[in-house]
């Protein structure tokens, strides 16, 4: 009976150490990417990877409107390649 109740309380106790860990870890994270360390970007990278990005249909469809937009604006240019045109101004 002992047993049981010792597997109850750290059963009961597991979600609340979960969170203390991740808590101390994000805030050992955010100190070491203030100093720019390759650890901290290296493990946001990974995150990043191995993590699904929930809004992802937006994103796919905002990149591809995009793409769409810059494609016509360079067909009313004529054809430019490139971001930015720039335009000069004569003198008179």
């Amino acid at each position: 009976m002992e047993n049981f109740f010792t597997y109850n309380f750290y059963l009961a106790l597991a979600p609340w150490l979960v969170f203390a860990v991740l808590s101390l870890l994000a805030v050992i994270m955010m100190k070491l990417a203030k100093k720019r360390r390759g650890i901290a970007i290296a493990f946001a990278v990974l995150v990043q990877v191995l993590l699904p990005d929930p809004l992802v249909e937006k994103t796919i469809t905002m990149v591809v409107s995009e793409k769409r937009a810059i494609k016509k604006q360079q067909d009313e240019d004529g054809g430019v390649k490139g971001l930015i045109k720039i335009r000069v101004k004569k003198a008179e």
